[in-house]
């Protein structure tokens, strides 16, 4: 009866330890898939905000070629003023540019500042992940700052934008490497093994000994 009852208790104590194993491997499991669907999502703004910053690109573009059309048509026919040559185009369909890239420039800021008030519930963890969440906020902080658009702004932050995005995709080329890792520093992981080796030993021992 002794003999069936301790077998049977090894049996039991053995399977307590493999459902908290499995069951500790699965929850670090689905909290980092978590903290990557969230970054995931963040990449996504930043698409948003990389599709606006292009409108912005190509109202300037626009207003250049105009402005040097404008400027040359002036010396041609000798308007003196930009409002001489508004008068002698009527028919014309004038949009004001700078109200254009001011209504661009506050959506932008309104999904940068949604953003960031994202990090602010966060759920990321991961080292790797932070560094890059850091470079993220850093780049949303630059996106707040702008006081006009200009060439060289924009080139700047969409260069910060796809460096963000070239990362995270490469983050995820490894991210179950990461997982690995993650299962095996967790500390009740930890302390699992260390139990699992010394009953190991102890068995062993025992064996030897013959007790």
């Amino acid at each position: 009866m002794f003999n069936i009852l301790f077998n049977l208790s090894l049996g039991i104590i053995g399977g307590i330890i493999s459902s908290i194993i499995v069951s500790r491997i699965f929850m670090i499991q689905g909290n980092y898939h978590e903290q990557i669907n969230s970054f995931n999502l963040l990449i996504r703004k930043l698409g948003y905000i990389d599709g606006i910053f292009w409108g912005i690109r190509a109202v300037l573009e626009v207003s250049y070629d105009t402005d040097e059309k404008i400027k040359n048509e002036m010396i041609q026919k000798g308007y003196k003023t930009k409002n001489e040559y508004y008068a002698a185009h009527p028919d014309d369909d004038w949009i004001s540019k700078d109200n254009l890239l001011n209504d661009l420039l506050n959506e932008i800021k309104k999904i940068a500042k949604s953003t960031k008030d994202e990090f602010l519930f966060s759920n990321i963890t991961e080292t790797n992940l932070t560094i890059l969440l850091s470079k993220y906020r850093d780049y949303i902080n630059s996106v707040l700052s702008i006081k006009k658009p200009s060439f060289s702004t924009i080139h700047d932050l969409e260069s910060q934008s796809k460096l963000i995005t070239h990362e995270f995709e490469m983050y995820q080329k490894k991210s179950n490497k990461i997982l690995i890792q993650m299962v095996l520093k967790d500390k009740l992981m930890i302390a699992l093994y260390i139990f699992v080796i010394l009953i190991m030993l102890l068995t062993i021992i025992s064996y030897l000994l013959n007790w």
